[in-house]
C-alpha cells in the first residue's frame, strides 16, 4: 500500500490520508478520535445511465435499463450467504445505492470493524453471477419497481426528466421499467462488472477512530488482482434545449403535483468547474426560495407556494439541473409565482447583504454535515467520485462574489431552457 498524500484541513478540524493499493485501488482514511462507530463506503462510476459502453478489450456492449441497479441486487446476494446476513451477524448496519453515474455500497459498525471491512471487499470484488440467481432476483426488483412506479414525487420527477432531455438516459428511472427488468440476463450483469468493477476504478473510504497503518495494511490483505483498462461510455447525442416545455400526466394524487425544471445547455465535466457550477446554483436556488429570503415570503403570503415547496440543483459531466417542486391547487399560479422569484432575482442581482448572509448558512451546513464517521466517508467518497478536494466547496465559498452569483442567476434562470411536469388527478 503506498500512502499518495495527506490532507489536514484546519478548518474542518480534519485529516484525511490517500493511499494506492497495489491492484490500483485508491483508499482513503479518516480518522475521527473518540468515536465508537467506525464506517466504510466503497464506490465507483457506474450507475443507471451507463447502457451502451465499449468494454476495455474494445467490444460495443448495450444492457437493458436498470442493470447497474439489478447488479448491486446480486452483489448483495454475496456468494454463499447474503450480505445483509453477515453484516447483520457482527451487528454492523449496511447499505448501497445506485444512482446515475455511481453505485457506492457502505457498512458503519461499533465493533468488529476489521470483520465488516472483510465483508465489504469480499461481495465488492468477487461476486457469484449465474442465470439461476438473476432469474430469482427478477421478482423482487420487479416489485421494488412498481412501488416508485406508485409513488407521485418518483413519477413526477422523471416525468420532469423527458420534458427537460430528449434523448439522454436520465430520462429514465434507475430500476429501469419492468420490461427490461424481464429481459436482464446474467450475462449483461457479467459484463457491467467486468467492464466497471475494476480495482482501480473503486473509491474506498475509512472513518473513525482507526489505526492507518493497520487499517492500510488490512485493505491491501484483501485486494484483489488488478485488471488493467476502463470501459468508454458510449451517450446518444443531446440537444441543449429541452424536449418540452411541459407535459402532464393523469394520476392518482389529491392535489395536483409540480416539478419546474431549467437545464444547462451542456455540463462542465468533473473536477473543479463542475463544483463550482453546483455551488453557486444551489446558493441561487435558496436565495429565491428558501424560507427565510423576501421572495419566498411574497409567494407564500399571496398563496402562490405553501410548504410542500422544494428545490434542488442536480449534476454530472454532461448535464445539469435545477428543480423546484410543489403541490399547487393552480399549477399555472404555481410555474407564474416561481418563475417570478427566480427572474426577479437574476434581473435585479444578488444583494451583498443576501449574498453575506446565504454564504454564512451554507459554511455552517458544510461542517456540521461530516460530524459523523458515516457523513465524513460519504462526503470524501463523494468528492473522489467527482475527481474533486475534499472540502473545497469551502475554497469555492471563499472565492464567490455576488456579481458571479447574478451572472449565474441570468444563465441558469433562462426561460427558454425550462420545462413543466404536471401530475393531475
Amino acid at each position: 500500500m503506498n500512502i499518495t498524500h495527506t490532507l489536514k484541513d484546519p478548518r474542518m478540524g480534519e485529516e484525511i490520508i490517500f493511499a494506492e493499493a497495489s491492484n490500483g485501488m485508491q483508499v482513503a482514511v479518516c480518522p475521527k478520535r473518540g468515536f465508537s462507530a467506525v464506517s466504510a463506503h466503497v464506490g465507483l462510476r457506474f450507475g443507471s445511465t451507463d447502457t451502451r459502453f465499449r468494454s476495455p478489450e474494445g467490444a460495443i456492449v448495450e444492457v437493458p435499463d436498470g442493470s447497474a441497479h439489478f447488479l448491486e441486487h446480486k452483489l448483495f446476494e454475496g456468494r454463499d450467504e447474503k450480505v445483509f446476513d453477515r453484516f447483520g451477524a457482527i451487528g454492523a448496519q449496511f447499505n448501497g445505492g445506485t444512482g446515475f453515474r455511481s453505485t457506492n455500497y457502505w457498512f458503519a459498525s461499533s465493533g468488529r470493524f476489521g470483520e465488516g471491512l472483510d465483508i465489504l471487499m469480499d461481495f465488492v470484488q468477487s461476486p457469484l453471477i449465474t442465470p439461476e440467481r438473476v432469474e430469482k432476483e427478477k421478482g423482487i426488483i420487479v416489485q421494488e419497481v412498481r412501488s416508485y412506479e406508485d409513488s407521485a414525487p418518483y413519477r413526477g420527477i422523471f416525468l420532469l426528466h423527458r420534458a427537460m432531455y430528449t434523448n439522454h438516459p436520465i430520462r429514465m428511472t434507475p430500476g429501469g421499467a419492468v420490461s427490461e427488468v424481464q429481459r436482464t440476463t446474467a450475462d449483461d450483469l457479467q459484463a457491467c462488472f467486468d467492464a466497471f468493477y475494476r480495482p482501480h476504478q473503486l473509491r474506498l473510504v475509512l472513518a473513525g477512530d482507526l489505526i492507518v497503518d493497520d487499517v492500510l495494511a488490512q485493505v491491501e490483505a484483501l485486494a484483489v488482482e488488478a485488471r488493467p483498462g476502463d470501459a468508454e461510455r458510449l451517450y446518444p447525442d443531446e440537444p441543449t434545449g429541452p424536449a418540452a416545455a411541459q407535459l402532464d400526466e393523469t394520476f392518482s394524487v389529491s392535489r395536483p403535483h409540480v416539478w419546474m425544471g431549467w437545464r444547462d445547455k451542456d455540463g462542465l465535466g468533473l473536477g473543479a468547474q463542475a463544483l463550482r457550477r453546483r455551488i453557486t446554483s444551489s446558493l441561487l436556488l435558496d436565495l429565491a426560495l428558501d424560507v427565510s429570503s423576501p421572495l419566498h415570503e411574497e409567494l407564500y403570503l399571496t398563496g402562490q407556494t405553501d410548504d410542500s415547496l422544494s428545490y434542488h440543483y442536480s449534476s454530472d459531466s454532461d448535464w445539469g439541473h435545477a428543480v423546484v417542486s410543489g403541490l399547487a391547487d393552480d399549477p399555472e399560479v404555481f410555474v407564474k409565482g416561481v418563475r417570478w422569484a427566480c427572474q426577479r432575482l437574476a434581473e435585479q442581482g444578488v444583494s451583498e447583504v443576501d449574498f453575506q448572509r446565504i454564504k454564512r448558512a451554507s459554511w455552517g451546513n458544510v461542517v456540521s454535515g461530516i460530524q459523523t464517521p458515516g457523513a465524513l466517508a460519504g462526503t470524501v467518497l463523494n468528492s473522489m467520485l467527482n475527481e474533486q478536494e475534499p472540502f473545497a466547496v469551502l475554497d469555492v465559498l471563499n472565492d464567490l462574489t455576488s456579481d458571479e452569483l447574478t451572472l449565474r442567476a441570468r444563465e441558469l434562470f433562462d426561460t427558454a431552457q425550462s420545462s413543466v411536469a404536471i401530475l393531475h388527478s
